[in-house]
């Protein structure tokens, strides 16, 4: 998601967790309303927007002292790793599966074994157990260095297996966005859009210092009066509230724990020359090890 998507997406969820917009309304977000079910609505867009900082706006950051929740959902009947179709996730027995990434952490990011409060693994919907013994059926035992998982049964031929599990190392991507925040409600009478209006600036002025992350600043630059109605969205008035705003998109990528690990057998050729005292030959010798 864009750093764009991701603040009207953050502004939306903030009007719908606010309790005090009276009164409540039936749509947030980037659409307007097309018939009176829709009503309340609130409305929101951005009449501009530049990213900010050097070259595109964005800054990373490796993590290396915390713990990231991942969730991976691996298709039994393709079990193959995302962009590299030819890299088959699943042994011949379907027994090990390896996870697309390596490093696993306990839940506080701790190293060592894995445990259910760390991991969690279920098959076709079916929950499995986690154990540190070799499994049984319904059982999985995790390697969490290579980030592979053992089944104590075949794994079945369709459905899919979905593991959360965390990570103690991953990118950081930082976006900052600054911009004109709009936001217009409608409703069918002026007095349910006042309130509505009033109700939208007191949870977005409070914003900063309550519940958006990422939200540096905001300020209310323009209000409107509420307007005629409109034939053409579900004949709705409107009010219409812009905002200077300042943004921090912060997006968790796992790239930098390591993808998928793979044993590789390595062969190695010596050359051993040896020289015989009595007549001075030299002779070679290639020993192979594997």
């Amino acid at each position: 998601m864009s750093a764009e998507s991701a603040f009207l997406a953050a502004v939306a969820d903030l009007l719908a967790n606010h309790t005090q917009l009276v009164p409540a309304p039936a749509s947030i977000g980037p659409a307007e309303p097309a018939q009176n079910t829709d009503l309340p609505a609130v409305v929101l867009s951005l009449e501009q927007v530049a990213r900010l900082g050097a070259g595109l706006g964005e800054r990373s950051a490796l993590i290396t002292d915390g713990a990231l929740p991942v969730r991976a959902t691996i298709d039994l009947a393709n079990p193959v790793l995302p962009g590299e179709p030819g890299f088959v996730l699943l042994s011949a027995d379907r027994r090990t599966l390896i996870l697309p990434h390596g490093g696993l952490r306990q839940a506080d990011g701790g190293e060592g074994p894995l445990g259910p409060a760390d991991l969690s693994v279920s098959v076709a919907g079916a929950a499995q157990t986690v154990v540190n013994a070799p499994p049984g059926a319904g059982q999985v035992r995790a390697d969490a260095l290579i980030g592979q998982l053992l089944f104590g049964a075949p794994l079945p031929a369709t459905g899919n297996v979905v593991a959360n599990y965390v990570l103690g190392q991953w990118e950081r991507r930082v976006t900052e966005i600054a911009g004109t925040l709009c936001v217009v409600v409608r409703d069918a009478g002026a007095d349910s859009v006042a309130s509505l209006s009033d109700g939208v600036l007191d949870a977005l002025m409070a914003a900063p210092r309550n519940s958006l992350p990422g939200l540096r600043k905001i300020a209310l630059s323009d209000l409107s009066s509420i307007s005629v109605r409109d034939t053409a969205l579900a004949n709705s008035r409107a009010r219409t509230a812009r905002f200077s705003f300042d943004f921090e998109h912060e997006l968790n990528m796992p790239e930098s724990s390591g993808g998928v690990i793979a044993r590789i057998p390595i062969t190695t050729r010596l050359t051993v020359v040896t020289v015989d005292p009595a007549s001075g030959a030299v002779a070679a010798t290639i020993v192979t090890e594997g």
